[in-house]
C-alpha cells in the first residue's frame, strides 16, 4: 500500500485463508479492514513445500463460491496460493505486508495495533496468526546447525546426501517421499511405534512400499537425542546409535505463538491449550479481540484447516457488525 491509512473499523492480524475469509466478509458488509501481514501476502501457503498436494477437493477449499480452478481433483500448493492471492488482489482487500504485529493495547475505545509500521487503530482486530511460524522445538544439542531445518521446503538441495527426517505425520511422509524420489538416502525416524493414521490416503500405502523395498529407512519407536555435522544420535530399546545425516528436518509439528498471546491477555484451558472463546462469535476472553483459523484449536493444530475455517468469518463480522456498527 502507498499511503497507510491508521484508522480502521477492523485490523486484522494475518493474510492466510482464515484472515482473507474476514477481510471477505467485511468488504460484503461495507465494512473497511485491514489486513496487517508480517511476511508476504498468504506468507503460510508460499511456505509450504513447493510440491505440496492439498488433501480437500478444489470445491471444499472455495470461499463465497468463487471458483478455485485445478488441473486435478486435488489442488496443489502453487493452485492454492494462486487462488489466494487473486482473492486479495480482485476484491482490493487492504493490507499491508511485511509488517510484524508487536503489541496491542486499548485506549477505552479503540483498540491500537503497535507494529513495525507504526500504529493503527480500529475498533476491534481479528487475530489469524495459525501456528505454522512457531516450530516445536526438541531442546537438544545440535538443533542450531545450519543443516536442520523445522520446515521442508524442496528436495533439490538434497539430491545424493544422507537425510534424516524426524516426525510421524503427513509432513514427514510427504518429505520422504518427494527426497526418495529427488535421489536423497532417507531415514524416518518417530518416538512412537507406527506412522500416525492421519497420513493422506494416497501417500501411506507409497511411503510404506518405499519403507518395505528398502528405499527408505525406518526408525520407529526411536528418539532423535543429538545432532552433530554429519549424524545423529538417535536412542530406542535397544541402545544408542547414529544415522549418517548430511540434512536433518525436524518436521514435529507447530504451535502458537502462546508467550505472545498471553501478553496480549488471551486465557487457554485444557491439555490442549485452547484459546478461551465464545464459540458463536470466535471473539476471545477478551473484548474486541477475535480468533479465527488453527489459531482456535490450540495445540491440537490438525483439527482446524481451510475447508472447515472458511466460516470464520461470516461468524466474526455478523458479531461485529451488530456490536459495533448497529450498537
Amino acid at each position: 500500500m502507498s499511503a497507510l491509512r491508521r484508522d480502521w473499523p477492523l485490523v486484522i492480524v494475518g493474510s492466510g485463508p482464515a484472515g482473507i475469509s474476514v477481510a471477505l466478509a467485511a468488504k460484503r458488509r461495507g465494512i473497511d479492514a485491514l489486513i496487517v501481514e508480517k511476511g508476504s501476502l498468504c506468507n503460510t501457503i508460499f511456505d509450504f513445500p513447493e510440491r505440496m498436494q492439498f488433501f480437500s477437493t478444489s470445491e471444499l477449499l472455495e470461499f463465497s463460491g468463487i471458483p478455485l480452478v485445478s488441473l486435478g481433483s486435488k489442488p496443489t500448493k502453487r493452485e492454492v496460493l494462486d487462488y489466494f492471492t487473486r482473492l486479495v488482489l480482485v476484491n482490493k482487500l487492504p493490507f499491508v505486508t511485511h509488517t510484524r504485529v508487536a503489541d496491542m493495547r486499548s485506549d477505552g475505545v479503540q483498540k491500537i495495533v503497535v507494529s513495525s509500521r507504526g500504529e493503527f487503530r480500529a475498533h476491534a482486530v481479528v487475530l489469524a496468526t495459525g501456528s505454522y511460524d512457531h516450530p516445536n522445538m526438541l531442546g537438544i544439542e545440535g538443533e542450531e546447525l545450519p543443516h536442520v531445518s523445522h520446515y521442508f521446503h524442496a528436495a533439490h538441495p538434497c539430491i545424493g546426501l544422507q537425510t534424516v527426517v524426524v516426525g510421524g505425520k503427513n509432513s514427514a511422509a510427504e518429505a520422504a517421499l518427494e527426497l526418495y524420489r529427488s535421489g536423497a538416502r532417507v531415514t524416518i525416524i518417530h518416538r512412537r511405534d507406527a506412522m500416525s493414521s492421519s497420513i493422506k490416503y494416497w501417500i501411506k500405502p507409497d511411503l510404506e512400499n518405499r519403507i518395505r523395498d528398502g528405499g527408505i529407512k525406518l526408525h520407529l519407536s526411536t528418539v532423535l537425542r543429538r545432532i552433530e555435522h554429519n549424524s545423529v544420535t538417535v536412542e530406542n530399546e535397544g541402545g544408542r546409535f547414529q544415522v549418517p545425516a548430511d540434512a536433518v528436518f525436524l518436521l514435529t509439528g507447530y504451535n502458537p505463538d502462546y508467550a505472545w498471546l498471553r501478553g496480549q491477555g488471551i486465557e487457554f484451558e485444557g491439555q490442549a491449550e485452547l484459546p478461551v472463546h465464545n464459540p458463536a462469535t470466535l471473539e476471545s476472553n477478551v473484548e474486541g479481540i477475535y480468533l479465527a483459523g488453527v489459531l482456535l484449536a490450540g495445540r491440537e493444530t490438525s483439527r482446524v484447516f481451510i475447508e472447515n475455517s472458511r466460516f470464520h468469518g461470516d461468524m466474526i463480522i455478523n458479531d461485529f457488525a451488530n456490536k459495533f456498527l448497529n450498537g
